[in-house]
């Protein structure tokens, strides 16, 4: 792969994305490796099964975020979704599986925390899901994200809305205020304001970020994975948004939009691999 020419992300340095992609792609592929044998299984309780499980999904989301910034193939990264999904699926059975053991019994921990920092993993999987075309992956998703969360989040139940059904789109809030709470207002919007909404959300997104951890991410070596609004380019998908007057915004993953757009109008529901088939793996380097 030629990074330096064809890096989505120009602070990428490939030093540190071949250093963390290859971290994420060893703990995923252990992860599952351990999960399926027996043995292994036999030999550990109910909460190292469950920590396991977590690593896995969590990793395999951050691999597809850096695999994009690292400037891979669309196409490939959207064959890589529903393995991801199958991740998720199976902490969902570990996290399950340890509620009804005697040391988790009392436990009131979600699955993926959206008051916490584990909204950015639950944002990227719901965003790229939509932008990758996978939308009827999604109700398992947003079933995993629902499981013992106090309080859902306004922008995620709007963008859900579009592929299952009966999302609570009347919440006015957000779990991380700043900057997503700036998106509500554009899905309530009349169709001809939201292209000027949108284009000042994203010139304020980063600025309005500085209390999330990504912030200034890129200073600190291989955990920096690309900075990229996610929500501004799935609801500029959904709301059908004329994106011309922010194309180039600096934060707009526009190529995103294109292919999902792309493969609406095309009738592309399933490319490479059906959902639950879970021979596509995480590759690494030079996979893109």
């Amino acid at each position: 792969m030629d990074f330096q020419r064809l890096r989505r992300e120009k602070r990428l340095e490939y030093a540190h994305y071949f250093e963390e992609a290859d971290d994420l792609t060893s703990t995923f592929q252990r992860a599952r490796r351990n999960l399926a044998d027996p043995i292994w299984l036999s030999e550990k309780d109910e909460g190292q099964k469950l920590l396991a499980a977590s690593a896995g999904a969590r990793y395999a989301v951050d691999f597809l975020t850096l695999s994009y910034s690292a400037g891979c193939d669309l196409a490939k990264l959207r064959a890589l979704y529903p393995s991801i999904v199958e991740a998720w699926r199976t902490h969902e059975r570990f996290h399950h599986a340890y509620d009804q053991c005697p040391e988790g019994a009392s436990s009131q921990a979600a699955t993926y925390a959206l008051l916490g920092d584990a909204f950015h993993i639950v944002n990227r999987m719901v965003c790229l899901g939509i932008l990758l075309g996978w939308g009827e992956l999604l109700p398992s998703v947003a079933r995993i994200i629902e499981y013992k969360n106090p309080r859902m989040d306004g922008m995620l139940e709007h963008m859900l809305s579009h592929y299952v059904p009966d999302r609570d789109t009347t919440i006015t809030g957000c779990t991380r205020h700043r900057p997503y709470f700036g998106t509500l207002k554009i899905f309530s919007s009349p169709v001809n304001a939201r292209p000027a909404m949108m284009a000042e959300y994203l010139e304020d997104w980063y600025r309005a970020s500085s209390r999330e951890p990504y912030y200034e991410s890129h200073t600190r070596g291989p955990v920096f994975k690309g900075y990229w609004s996610w929500e501004a380019a799935a609801i500029t998908f959904l709301l059908d948004i004329d994106d011309s007057g922010y194309r180039n915004a600096e934060f707009y993953p526009a190529d995103l939009v294109d292919f999902a757009r792309h493969a609406k109008c095309e009738g592309i529901t399933r490319n490479h691999q059906q959902p639950g088939d879970n021979n596509q793996v995480l590759h690494m380097p030079g996979g893109c």
